[in-house]
């Protein structure tokens, strides 16, 4: 068996002579190669010694692997003795992020978590929130001129949580690593968050619009002065829905925001967040002043000299810039070491600052040390940033280098910055101390998928051999990534992986000459994994980020002689084709022709 075509050509005499030798020298470094391997070791030796005397043998020839110099004989027995750990199958399992949905009317009706109408969705939610946090409070003050506008947007946010309630069966959620788009399943999820919550809200805004439709047919009962109160007091249940604010805010968040963006938009809320509180708590302390000070006449609001009680009855008094301001001020010196005129008046305005006072030495205490927590990470990323950057600008100044060459090496960094890459097996810790079988079963989960595409197993590897596979995806898979403009290989140096295109496109340019897409799913310097093998062009993600993965040879090589039995013998018939055929053609390159291997795999399985 001569796996290795040879072609006569008409030469001159010297080239022919030339040619005939190497060819002949191919053919027979070949063949008594092949009559090595299938006689065992004693042909081996002869078949050694025989390939010492060949002084004919072109520095071009592909070497093979140490790992592929044993007979059949040997690899047979040895998978003789891995046959005894049984034979083990694949199961099916749930991947992460994967959708889990049902083929009924109202189950396509179901939107993914991220799509555009559940996101513009909780953009409406968290304004109708921030709307209800500022307006709501307000009503404790004296706005005749403004309760049209209040009322109007307390009938719209009404009716957006009233259809809010249903839609939550419609929007799909992510819930331990997998995305919920099932009817059944969202409805028990939304019952055991914030169900309760929304219809315990609905109902008092039900209510509250019953009261104040029958009230204005009704007698002054409905009208007076305790009963207003009343209903202010039950308004303020609608704040409850601030609980959700946070939920919403983090996915628009998660969604929109790069890291940087998201730190800065995270001290930005903290001050929303704080002032919102502040806001609250002053207008609760206007109201309780405004009712003390209807009740028995004598408040914080009385001794600050901003009504009376007669005032107050008439709905006179201070005006509402006054009083908020005031109030607010108030609310300020609390949360802070400040100072301020106003001061409690009777034991229920006392009671309350206590209770401020105490609320204050939690919040700020809190506020204020995650907010100085992301500021010093803010500021120590931009030091790295601008110290690594002026170490840049330094090497070049001092080696007096080409400015067009520090151009492109800066705009290389910073459109680096722009695209976000997925965490790396290396940069999770925790999973380290994970043990083996799991971390096996990990590696199986993440290269299986990519190990099938190098397109050299036959149909039954996937079943009798599955537990190679396996030792494969676990010892021999990498993951790298190529950011933008980044070189994943370059011609002349040794290669020691196979490369598997994962996601992402990248530029191949054979030799230095033209350029070539490289897609998802192709294979590049497959001879690796049988002989010594040099890059033969450059590989380049030109058009952003891409994934790949790699096999080492090396470690491939090991695993399969340990292995043995029909699987290895397959696989050597291969590799010997394979390189016999790239030995046969005078462009070398290392992209893989899929319609090569499919016939080549043809010809192992025959011999």
């Amino acid at each position: 068996m001569v796996p290795m075509e040879y072609h006569t050509a008409t030469f001159d005499d010297q080239q022919c002579e030339t040619e005939f030798e190497s060819g002949y020298a191919k053919c027979m470094q070949w063949q008594k190669f092949t009559l090595r391997l299938l006689y065992g070791e004693a042909d081996s030796q002869r078949a050694q010694l025989a390939l010492e005397e060949d002084r004919f043998v072109d520095e071009e020839d592909l070497q093979l692997r140490p790992a592929w110099n044993i007979s059949w004989q040997e690899a047979s027995k040895t998978h003789r003795s891995r046959n005894l750990m049984g034979s083990v199958r694949k199961t099916h399992s749930l991947k992460m992020n994967e959708y889990l949905w049902e083929d009924t009317c109202l189950g396509r009706l179901v939107l993914p978590p991220r799509s555009k109408p559940q996101m513009l969705w909780t953009l409406l939610g968290s304004l109708f929130i921030l709307w209800d946090l500022i307006t709501i409070p307000l009503e404790f003050f004296q706005l005749s001129d403004q309760v049209g506008i209040f009322t109007v947007m307390g009938r719209i946010t009404m009716g957006f949580w009233m259809l809010d309630m249903p839609m939550n069966l419609f929007f799909g959620v992510e819930t331990q690593g997998k995305t919920e788009m099932r009817i059944l399943p969202l409805a028990r999820i939304y019952c055991r968050s914030y169900f309760f919550l929304d219809l315990a809200v609905v109902s008092i805004d039900v209510a509250l619009l019953m009261v104040e439709f029958f009230g204005e047919e009704t007698s002054d009962g409905f009208r007076s002065a305790r009963f207003l109160r009343t209903m202010r007091l039950l308004r303020l249940l609608r704040l409850l829905r601030a609980v959700k604010l946070q939920q919403e805010l983090t996915l628009l968040a998660n969604r929109f925001l790069s890291v940087h963006v998201f730190m800065v938009a995270k001290v930005v809320m903290g001050l929303i967040m704080m002032l919102l509180v502040n806001h609250i708590i002053a207008c609760l302390w206007y109201g309780m002043g405004s009712w003390i000070m209807l009740e028995t006449g004598n408040s914080w609001i009385v001794r600050s000299n901003m009504a009376d009680v007669a005032v107050a009855k008439r709905g006179l008094g201070a005006g509402f810039t006054e009083s908020y301001a005031a109030s607010m001020h108030w609310t300020l010196t609390q949360f802070t070491p400040a100072t301020n005129d106003i001061a409690p008046n009777s034991a229920l305005e006392r009671l309350f600052a206590v209770w401020v006072i105490l609320l204050a030495m939690g919040v700020f205490s809190s506020f204020i040390s995650s907010i100085t927590a992301t500021v010093s990470s803010l500021r120590a990323s931009q030091a790295k940033q601008f110290s690594q950057r002026a170490s840049l600008l330094r090497f070049f100044c001092e080696r007096n280098l080409s400015a067009d060459l520090y151009g492109k090496v800066e705009d290389v960094l910073r459109k680096e910055g722009m695209f976000q890459v997925r965490v790396q097996e290396t940069e999770v810790e925790l999973i380290r101390g994970i043990p083996e079988t799991l971390h096996q079963q990990l590696h199986e989960e993440m290269f299986m998928a990519m190990l099938t595409q190098l397109r050299v197993w036959p149909s039954w590897a996937h079943t009798e051999d599955f537990h190679f596979l396996r030792t494969v995806c676990h010892f021999c898979m990498v993951e790298h990534i190529a950011k933008p403009m980044q070189d994943a290989f370059l011609p002349g140096r040794t290669c020691t992986e196979v490369f598997i295109i994962e996601t992402g496109r990248l530029c191949y340019a054979p030799n230095g000459k033209g350029e070539v897409e490289v897609d998802e799913g192709e294979v590049l310097c497959l001879p690796t994994l049988w002989a010594e093998w040099k890059y033969k062009g450059r590989l380049c993600a030109t058009y952003g980020a891409a994934y790949y993965v790699g096999v080492s040879s090396q470690k491939f090589c090991e695993v399969a002689a340990e292995h043995g039995g029909p699987l290895w013998q397959y696989l050597h018939i291969l590799g010997i084709l394979l390189l016999g055929s790239i030995e046969s053609t005078k462009i070398r390159t290392d992209l893989t022709y899929p319609e090569t291997l499919l016939e080549l795999g043809e010809r192992a399985t025959k011999y």
